[in-house]
């Protein structure tokens, strides 16, 4: 199977602390974020995919700040605004009867979305998915085909594997619904099960090393363990320290 661009951005990831497809993640929407500011914030289709989705979510909204990029925010920001100020302009509260179904439904369950509001809020909401989120989804897909594609055979990626912190169990669980072949799914399965087994064996030995008794001796492999195991579970934080 020939090599792509995706199979050795895959292994020099796996050489990286965390979870390479978390990193990898990470960056395809970082570097979506800078081809938007520096090169495609004046264009057209992209701009309405923008005003479709609101914006940007919480994470990559904030990930927008960067040296040099304030003309490009502001410009894309005062789009977006204006599309929400459009969208309020006509905005009106629908009254409901007093005797309707609705009005006596919502008498019952207070908590639930008011009825007279609905087609603002409707109007308000996001009609498409973020664009650095679609973007950094499309690429995940491409890098867990490209580790189950490429992780046997000669100078394939198992040996990376069991050298590197493994997937998170986000990942690991999504690159399970990926594998048709058991060779694969043997090969995959033993390497993770062993990278966690290992940080299993950190994480009792830093909380062994807690104790007064065995305070003094000196920290090895277990230092971090505990940063390392909430990666794992989760994966990267968005924004943390991949280094």
């Amino acid at each position: 199977m020939g090599r792509t661009m995706s199979f050795y951005d895959v292994r020099d990831a796996l050489t990286q602390p965390g979870c390479a497809v978390c990193r990898l993640k990470t960056d395809s929407a970082d570097r979506f974020l800078d081809s938007l500011l520096w090169e495609s914030v004046n264009d057209p289709e992209m701009r309405h995919e923008i005003r479709q989705a609101q914006g940007f979510c919480h994470e990559h909204a904030w990930g927008l700040i960067r040296n040099g990029a304030s003309l490009g925010v502001a410009i894309i920001m005062r789009d977006v605004l204006q599309s929400v100020l459009n969208s309020m302009e006509d905005a009106q509260f629908q009254a409901l009867p007093s005797l309707s179904l609705r009005r006596a439904r919502e008498s019952l369950a207070p908590g639930q979305p008011a009825a007279a509001t609905a087609e603002l809020v409707a109007q308000l909401s996001p009609q498409a998915k973020c664009p650095a989120c679609a973007q950094a989804e499309k690429m995940e897909t491409i890098y867990l085909s490209t580790l189950l594609d490429h992780l046997l055979g000669e100078e394939g990626l198992l040996a990376a594997y069991e050298s590197s912190d493994g997937l998170c169990l986000p990942h690991f669980r999504q690159a399970l619904t990926c594998v048709h072949d058991e060779e694969v799914f043997e090969a995959l399965v033993n390497a993770q099960r062993a990278i966690w087994e290992q940080l299993l064996g950190h994480l009792s030995e830093a909380i062994r090393k807690s104790d007064y008794r065995f305070r003094d001796e000196p920290r090895g492999e277990e230092s971090g363990a505990w940063l390392r195991a909430i990666t794992a579970l989760v994966g990267t934080r968005l924004g943390q320290d991949r280094g």
